[in-house]
């Protein structure tokens, strides 16, 4: 049952969902729009249906257990949490920006600050990655470049992409410190050195996206005016009010026909939807839409049959258009 239960997943669950495209990016946005192609009487071919005319498009979601300080050290599900992490491009921060849990989820009498969470699950992961590079440093000064490479691109990172971090890193310090291809000379590093390189990998490798939840509990409005104020903060640079609960009893009584015991919406908000699509402009994805004509952006023969393989995906019905 929905309720403020602290840390109920244990396994992380893993499953698919459609998110509306962005403008700007599909094949008919370079003919100024769906109505553009309506107007001829053009039919816009799409695998998954669409959402007030844009695609939807399918994105793998991973909802993992919560954190607690100190996991880099083994408290709660400790380095296993962190590694579950790795298969992600961005991650979304599921806030509680009542002020009404701490930071273990249990709830408090007194309210709480939530930018206060921001910091510390921050600092946890850059933690996390520094102690297990930092572990490995003497082995890193004796084979150079080539093995810090090596340990960055573990976290499932192209090289060509921890190259990027690297130059960043290295101009940074050659205009403020001085000191020119610090990489050539890794001796050289101290704490406060790797500590910056681990700093911008994970901000770069891990962007973060708010999901500032209970919005529709009173004490959550100045946390929300405040965290967004803001932006950019601890690792996150974007961020979503919205009410979990709000968009629950919503499915269930219009989609799934359940009864439910308050006052529901007569209008879905999508204020998930919005949140998955301001989490996904962090790494920029490209989309490609693989098409069988050029006019009518019919998908290729097939693609309905790949889009519904898999068991987490609604009914064939539902995504076709």
């Amino acid at each position: 049952a929905m309720a403020p239960h602290p840390f109920t997943t244990i396994d992380p669950n893993v499953g698919f969902c459609f998110v509306p495209t962005v403008d700007g990016s599909c094949p008919e946005d370079d003919a100024d729009g769906c109505e553009f192609l309506s107007n001829k009487g053009i039919p816009l071919g799409s695998c998954h249906g669409r959402v007030d005319g844009r695609r939807l498009i399918p994105v793998v979601l991973k909802d993992v257990a919560g954190l607690v300080p100190g996991a880099y050290e083994g408290r709660g599900k400790g380095n296993k949490f962190l590694d579950d992490l790795t298969d992600a491009d961005v991650l979304i921060h599921v806030l509680d920006a009542s002020g009404k849990a701490d930071s273990e989820g249990n709830k408090v009498l007194d309210v709480i600050n939530p930018i206060n969470d921001l910091e510390w699950i921050s600092n946890e992961i850059v933690a996390w990655v520094y102690t297990n590079i930092k572990q490995k440093w003497d082995s890193v000064v004796r084979r150079g470049r080539t093995k810090l490479l090596g340990l960055f691109s573990g976290y499932k990172q192209s090289q060509s992409f921890v190259e990027d971090v690297f130059t960043a890193v290295e101009n940074y310090v050659r205009d403020n410190d001085g000191r020119d291809a610090v990489f050539d000379k890794l001796e050289t590093f101290d704490e406060g050195d790797l500590y910056r390189l681990v700093s911008a990998f994970v901000m770069t490798r891990f962007p973060m996206g708010l999901a500032l939840n209970k919005n529709d509990i009173a004490s959550s409005i100045p946390f929300i005016e405040e965290i967004t104020s803001k932006l950019p903060i601890h690792g996150c640079f974007v961020a979503q009010a919205l009410s979990a609960d709000k968009e629950m009893r919503f499915i269930r009584h219009h989609c799934l026909h359940q009864s439910v015991s308050s006052t529901v919406a007569s209008k879905f908000e999508g204020l998930v939807w919005k949140c998955l699509q301001k989490a996904l402009s962090l790494r920029g994805p490209i989309l490609a839409f693989p098409v069988a004509d050029m006019q009518t952006y019919e998908p290729l023969t097939g693609l309905n049959n790949f889009a519904t393989r898999d068991p987490s995906l609604p009914s064939k019905g539902f995504i076709n258009c």
